[in-house]
């Protein structure tokens, strides 16, 4: 028997008249083919079609991920300085994860109004209750940490684990590295992207099995190679030219990677070899059965999905799935998740729809930061609750009377059926997933939400006033790492594109002289950010193979719009001769 009578018939009435066929996003424009793929996705979860773009929603709910950032906003109770990746402009104010978790938010609620949009009583809500700072897993030791999965002795990463590394984010047992973005088992290296069991590497994307390696992109299982694409068990290579070892020796012995003006001729040589002398290949996934989509592995039956890794089954649209995740559409972030509908970073969660960083939670609707929850619909930092709605209590009778009756009114008020507006959201927004992970342009992000404040509103970029007159200008660094001496740990250095001042720490120094790396000369999140594009983008296009003209579907690449890409047949061919 129906929980919800009233609304299941108003829902079947909409879904009924859903036929297949060309839509255009409300938000952006942007045209798709709405496929009866999709709408059995509606109908399995019992939702109304949504008026955004595929693209779009993914977008959305990038803008309410992380990124990378970093900032400090205020003890919800005491006022002081806590670091977190919610910035305090939105209004969010936050507790360190121990504090949070000890506390019971239960007694921060709302009475429902019938008259009102339910939108608008649970933003007043989200803003009531306090958010985790940091949101670790596994807390972390001596580290400046954000999602900590078990770091030590890190600085400034996001959603990892491993020691000594900096700048990072995704990066699962890693050590001595930075600028390592969605890679594993990196050790000793510098400005890794999407790759695995790397050492003693430099400036390498899509590889795996890599050593003593700088300028790489998509080769396996080389070792002493300078500049090289789509290569397998090779050796000295340069620029993707074969030479006698003495001879690479001689030549990778010219070549000062200490030097920021050396770095930066390489890496025009590496752009040229990308655009004329490479092959993309359709997607790099792995391990895959019946599946599309980008960084796949060990998928089955996943449809148009974007990373996903360990064993995810029958998902529509997930991006970032970890674990055992079945039968979910539109999740972003997701731990051994099944059978969820268009939520946000839910761990070991069943049943749940248009959630936000619930983990264990089962069948529980529109929840932010609820924990071990059940029959939940619009609560906020609960934990262990049933029957609960805008964080008040209800008898199971009552619980599913008040659901019927607000899911029929948000139906009315063309609220249900797509995620929480993205004035929710505790990021800001040029620097949220939305165009980290999704590559959105400032215009894109204007549309998406009004979160594009200046990013020093309210002390969020730096714990205390700085002198004036020790800041120095980033045009003033050294262009050589044997010329930065200790007297730069702590300067305050401004960048003028970011607006904000960065620092070198004592670790970060040792580390770049340990790997002989040229000092940066911009603000990390600038690093990071534009490290995070050159891979391929959570955002998926229709294009044709260079070779075979067959059609596949991609992931989007900012910086090469152009490249050419093969088909999986013609790119495994390719690769016979030329790899």
């Amino acid at each position: 028997m129906s929980k919800t009578p009233n609304y299941d018939v108003k829902v079947k009435a909409i879904l009924d008249a859903t036929k297949p066929g060309e839509r255009v996003c409300e938000l952006t424009g942007e045209k798709w083919n709405m496929t009866e793929e999709e709408i059995g996705w509606y109908r399995k979860f019992n939702v109304p079609p949504s008026k955004y773009s595929p693209n779009t929603r993914w977008k959305i709910l990038a803008y309410f991920s992380t990124g990378f950032q970093f900032w400090w906003n205020k003890h919800f109770e005491t006022g002081e300085s806590v670091l977190s990746f919610h910035h305090p402009a939105t209004g969010i104010r936050v507790l360190p994860d121990q504090e949070w978790l000890e506390r019971d938010f239960s007694n921060v609620s709302l009475l429902l109004s019938t008259d009102q949009s339910f939108f608008d009583q649970l933003y007043i809500l989200t803003r009531k209750v306090p958010y985790r700072a940091t949101y670790d897993l596994v807390p972390p030791e001596q580290s400046i940490s954000l999602v900590s999965l078990g770091e030590q002795d890190c600085y400034f990463t996001l959603g990892s684990r491993g020691k000594r590394n900096f700048f990072s984010w995704v990066c699962m047992d890693g050590e001595n590295s930075s600028l390592v973005f969605l890679s594993n088992n990196v050790v000793d290296s510098h400005q890794i992207l999407h790759c695995n069991r790397i050492f003693q590497c430099k400036y390498l994307r899509e590889c795996f099995d890599c050593m003593d390696s700088c300028f790489l992109f998509d080769c396996r299982s080389c070792q002493y190679c300078f500049g090289a694409s789509n290569k397998r068990n090779r050796k000295y290579l340069w620029w993707n030219e074969q030479l006698s070892k003495e001879e690479w020796e001689k030549r990778r012995a010219e070549v000062n990677l200490g030097k920021r003006s050396v770095v930066e001729e390489c890496e025009q040589s590496f752009e040229k070899l990308l655009l004329e002398d490479t092959i993309w290949p359709e997607n790099f996934n792995e391990k895959t059965t019946d599946s599309t989509g980008e960084y796949l592995n060990g998928s089955v039956n996943c449809s148009q999905c974007y990373s996903a890794v360990s064993g995810s089954l029958y998902n529509f649209r997930c991006t970032y799935s970890i674990g055992s995740c079945s039968h979910c559409a539109f999740c972003w972030g997701s731990k051994d998740t099944s059978e969820s509908y268009f939520s946000v970073t839910i761990a070991g969660s069943n049943k749940c729809q248009f959630c936000f960083r619930c983990p264990q939670n089962d069948t529980c609707y529109y929840c932010l930061m609820c924990d071990n929850c059940q029959y939940c619909f619009g609560c906020v930092g609960l934990r262990r609750k049933k029957y609960y709605i805008l964080n008040q209590p209800y008898t199971e009778e009552n619980y599913w009377k008040e659901v019927d009756k607000i899911m029929c009114k948000m139906l009315e008020d063309n609220e249900h059926g797509d995620f929480f507006p993205t004035k929710f959201s505790s990021t800001y927004g040029p620097e949220s997933g939305a165009a980290v992970y999704c590559g959105s342009s400032v215009e894109e992000i204007r549309q998406l939400g009004p979160n594009n404040f200046d990013p020093n509103e309210q002390g969020a970029t730096q714990r205390k006033e700085i002198d004036p007159k020790l800041i120095r200008l980033r045009t003033d660094i050294p262009d050589s790492i044997d010329e930065l001496t200790d007297d730069w740990i702590g300067v305050p250095i401004y960048d003028e594109e970011a607006k904000r001042t960065f620092a070198f720490l004592k670790p970060e120094i040792e580390h770049y002289r340990s790997v002989h790396v040229a000092p940066p000369n911009t603000h990390f999140i600038r690093r990071t950010n534009k490290a995070s594009v050159l891979g391929q983008l959570c955002s998926l296009e229709k294009r044709l193979c260079s070779n075979c003209a067959k059609e596949s579907l991609v992931a989007k690449c900012e910086n090469y719009p152009d490249r050419k890409i093969y088909c999986k047949s013609c790119y495994l061919n390719y690769l016979e001769e030329h790899g």
